[in-house]
């Protein structure tokens, strides 16, 4: 994923930050199409996945080496380059190569190298067909926690709340071995409940909750989310929209069985 497409809230990106629809113009799409097409070409060649799993493999074995207070320190220095420095290639493997790593120690279990290919995809916003049994909730925590550790709230979307439910479970202690905060929307919180999940760094939730919840969210902040516009909302009112709101914006989301929630 380009480090331009990424969305984070505050000054910059806004407080509620989520992409916006864009109008093209006929030559536009014919050059995004075929853009597109030649993207899909450079994806298909298995020179650059054999490249990606071994520059893992390569930053795996430095982190193997490493007590469990020294991979803290190499995951929080390697948290500020990916916040500075954005998705680069050597940033990417490194942050995996930490995920499955932690994993490892706190899971017991390693990510296979279907599965860092898988996350690698996800990573590029494409979608990924996995066979039963290879493993789509672990493949879909390298994404998030590289997405989260990179300073971008992070929503992994599933069909129904006990899915959820069990997912977070599951991998939170993972998560929380990065230093990362886990949260899950289930059918019968309230609100205040919902604005503490959505502001962790993941937060597990399914399509029907995380639709209406940004429908909510959109009556009470109407058409208005310019940065400015809000930062100054804070400084006049008490209580701004931007308090109000439960989420923290659209800025990363990874659905599972995109089948199903489509």
């Amino acid at each position: 994923m380009s480090d331009r497409m990424i969305l984070r809230p505050g000054l910059l990106g806004g407080f509620y930050p989520e992409r916006s629809d864009e109008i093209l113009s006929t030559p536009d799409r014919i050059m995004a199409s075929a853009y597109g097409r030649i993207q899909q070409l450079v994806a298909r060649r298995p020179v650059s996945k054999r490249l990606f799993l071994r520059r893992v493999r390569r930053e795996g074995r430095a982190l193997q080496t490493l007590g469990n207070d020294e991979l803290m320190a190499a995951r929080i220095a390697l948290g500020e380059d990916l916040r500075v420095r954005g998705l680069g290639r050597r940033n990417t493997a490194r942050a995996f190569a930490l995920v499955r790593e932690a994993s490892g120690r706190v899971l017991g279990m390693r990510h296979f190298d279907v599965q860092l290919v898988g996350g690698l995809i996800m990573l590029q916003g494409k979608v990924v067909e996995m066979a039963t049994g290879e493993g789509k909730t672990p493949t879909a925590t390298l994404t998030a926690a590289v997405m989260a550790l990179s300073g971008v709230p992070v929503h992994v979307v599933t069909v129904n709340d006990f899915l959820a439910a069990r997912d977070a479970e599951w991998m939170t202690p993972l998560f929380e071995f990065l230093g990362l905060s886990v949260g899950v929307i289930l059918e019968d919180m309230d609100v205040d409940a919902r604005r503490n999940a959505y502001a962790c760094d993941i937060t597990y939730c399914t399509n029907k909750q995380l639709a209406f919840d940004y429908l909510k969210d959109r009556l009470i902040l109407e058409a208005e989310t310019r940065p400015l516009h809000m930062a100054l909302e804070g400084l006049l009112h008490e209580r701004p929209r931007r308090e109000q709101v439960m989420m923290r914006g659209l800025c990363f989301a990874i659905v599972d069985e995109a089948d199903s929630v489509l």
